[in-house]
């Protein structure tokens, strides 16, 4: 079910580990591709609960969600991460987890999808420790990216979060697609999320 949050709502949750915002309404299912097959949901279409210049599969019960980073008016800088905008983000509560799947964008940024990575981590730890940052360079869509796993620790919460994520170049700008657990505990379950993201992604226009 979706649910409405309120500023302050959202400003308890970004302190802790990310934004969240009000949402355009779950899509529908795709017909199957088969007979009894499970039906595919896909975020990024026209029509879909985040329209973007790529799409990809959701995992089960994952709950997308637009967001205006305007719209959130004194809150905007907690959704941005750098030069890269929150566009939608993908809620892993009502599959059990508690964290997102993120996608920024940074409009008119091209280059490198491992430089974009570096930059965003860089600009993601707001004064935490990072480490174990890990790179590679992938293909994703068909075409060239790159993929990190880092570590980060908050000294004042004691709190330790790992997360991933993998970027791309599109006609919007560089796109940084980020799984964002709140605790390190919650990454591994979360993982398969993420991968299927990165498995399925397809570049629209």
């Amino acid at each position: 079910m979706l649910v409405k949050i309120s500023k302050v709502a959202v400003a308890a949750v970004l302190a802790v580990g990310g934004c969240s915002s009000t949402s355009s309404p779950t899509p529908q299912a795709e017909a199957p591709s088969a007979p009894g097959a499970a039906a595919a949901v896909r975020v990024g279409p026209a029509g879909s609960a985040c329209e973007l210049p790529v799409s990809f599969e959701l995992a089960e019960d994952w709950e997308p969600k637009a967001v205006d980073v305007e719209a959130l008016g004194e809150l905007a800088e907690l959704a941005r991460v750098g030069v890269f905008n929150v566009r939608c983000e993908i809620d892993a509560k009502p599959a059990g987890n508690i964290g997102f799947l993120r996608v920024h964008v940074a409009g008119g940024l091209s280059g490198a999808p491992r430089d974009h990575l570096k930059m965003f981590v860089k600009a993601s730890s707001r004064g935490q420790e990072v480490s174990g940052a890990t790179y590679s360079d992938v293909q994703i869509g068909g075409g060239q990216a790159a993929e990190v796993t880092w570590e980060s620790y908050n000294k004042v919460l004691d709190h330790k979060s790992k997360y991933s994520a993998f970027a791309l170049n599109t006609k919007d700008g560089a796109m940084v697609v980020q799984l964002s657990p709140f605790g390190a505990d919650e990454h591994p379950g979360m993982l398969p999320a993420f991968q299927l993201a990165e498995r399925t992604l397809e570049i629209t226009s």
